[in-house]
């Protein structure tokens, strides 16, 4: 099998001897922006479903903060209604 891919030849064999081409700089894989230029996009992908970290585990003070936020949004979304619909209604 003499095929390109196992023997190089022509312009490969050339640029091979090349001593700039010899001496070039490997990519520092260790720099997460040059990685990622390098990935093709479903590479990319596949990289970033690995990656995702999923909810939290919250302490249970962390988790009573933050339910008494949203019991705080709700009762105040109901007032702010209620202010409006007696204005509506003293403006009839």
């Amino acid at each position: 099998m003499d095929s390109e891919h196992v023997h190089p030849s022509g312009h490969q064999a050339e640029l091979e001897r090349d001593p700039a081409v010899a001496d070039a700089k490997q990519p520092d894989l260790e720099d997460p922006h040059v990685v990622l230029a390098l990935l093709e996009a479903d590479q990319l992908v596949a990289a970033k479903r690995r990656t995702h970290f999923g909810p939290r585990k919250l302490s249970f003070g962390v988790r009573v903060l933050l339910w008494s936020l949203r019991v705080y949004v709700v009762v105040m979304m109901l007032l702010a209604l209620l202010s409006v619909l007696r204005a509506a209604h003293l403006i009839r």
